[in-house]
């Protein structure tokens, strides 16, 4: 035994007895699980900015145009709400899909802010608070019309920040990402598809010292959704999202000179949820929604001077999410609160502006 290194056996003993002490030696894969969480968030992010899930869509009138009740016109898509959120509704309020007007279809430009605020529980180590702002713009191509459906393009780009500590780290991260999306939507349903990379770099004080390191993704998500008609002013809509996220985590050798090995992470994302969707009124829309979202993370390994730590636990977790959104000619503005229980906790909000050219 005497032949072990000393801090070997301080690793193995604080691995397996989940001692808060080995936080530190988890820094990449921290950083890591993180990434994957934001990935669902700048998604979801880029869904609503494009697809809705309100009154984004919104369009200037023609100038021929009788200013009409929107309750009455409401579904017309793309006059009160994209079409892959609310159908086309027919003068009695049953879908339609046939009176797609392509001339009416535009570009847009969109920003958005979202901040995140989590306690995040892993197995293995002690719970982290974490805080980030997401920062994103893009830009919409006007919808081009098939035979089985339309589709419409986009790109967007983003910048990071955010703040990961418990009692034995303190980690400040910053970064930036870009991807492209593109939106099928045939009569109910909307299939919904984005791929993006991106960079992080973080910054983690220790007990030790300062630690440096940095993190590569690449990845994409779908997002399926299905319209359920209530009445020419409610629409149910369940979903569900699929994602794949590729994350590179350098090697480094520490301050306290231990040289730690990282491996690629693989993080695989299943999220189901519902929303309802409500035109109120004078251009008023309002949307509840819930989601279970569940990230299973494979690969990753951490070997610390040739010893392998444990795989860090990360469980599923529940969001709720209420958003409110006000449409004024060409500009929709939205603001959204929501809250996430389980794996992680705590609560998120935003806002986000649209222009339609």
């Amino acid at each position: 035994m005497k032949n072990i290194p000393l801090i070997t056996c301080s690793i193995i003993a604080c691995t397996i007895a989940g001692n808060a002490f080995a936080s530190h030696l988890y820094t990449n894969a921290i950083s890591a699980h993180n990434i994957a969480t934001l990935q669902h968030s700048i998604a979801q992010t880029a869904f609503a900015s494009f697809d809705g899930p309100m009154a984004r869509a919104i369009a200037r009138p023609k100038k021929n145009q009788i200013n009409e009740d929107p309750r009455a016109t409401y579904g017309h898509a793309p006059m009160y709400g994209t079409m892959s959120i609310y159908g086309e509704y027919n003068d009695d309020g049953r879908s339609g899909g046939d009176n797609f007007d392509p001339r009416q279809t535009i570009s847009n430009a969109w920003l958005n802010w979202q901040h995140i605020g989590n306690n995040t529980k892993f197995d293995e180590i002690a719970h982290l608070n974490s805080r980030y702002d997401i920062y994103m713009g893009g830009l919409t191509s006007g919808r081009t019309k098939y035979k089985l459906g339309h589709t419409a393009w986009g790109i967007y780009s983003g910048y990071l920040d955010g703040n990961t500590a418990n009692t034995h780290l303190d980690t400040d991260s910053q970064g930036g990402f870009f991807g492209i999306y593109n939106r099928f939507q045939n009569k109910k349903i909307n299939i919904s598809t984005t791929v993006n990379g991106g960079v992080i770099n973080n910054t983690t004080d220790t007990n030790f010292g300062t630690d440096e390191t940095t993190n590569f993704w690449v990845g994409g998500i779908v997002n399926t959704t299905y319209n359920i008609v209530m009445d020419s002013t409610f629409t149910l809509q369940p979903n569900i999202q699929f994602g794949y996220t590729w994350i590179k985590s350098e090697n480094y050798t520490s301050t306290s000179n231990d040289i730690i090995q990282n491996e690629a992470f693989n993080m695989f994302e299943i999220t189901p949820g519902i929303s309802a969707i409500k035109h109120i009124g004078n251009n008023w829309f309002g949307e509840i929604g819930v989601k279970h979202v569940m990230i299973i993370a494979n690969g990753g390994d951490i070997t610390i001077n040739n010893t392998k730590l444990a795989e860090l636990t990360n469980h599923d977790f529940t969001e709720y999410g209420i958003s409110l959104e006000k449409a004024v000619g060409p500009i929709a503005l939205r603001a959204n609160i929501g809250r996430r229980d389980g794996s992680r906790s705590g609560w998120t909000g935003g806002i986000n502006f649209k222009y339609l050219f």
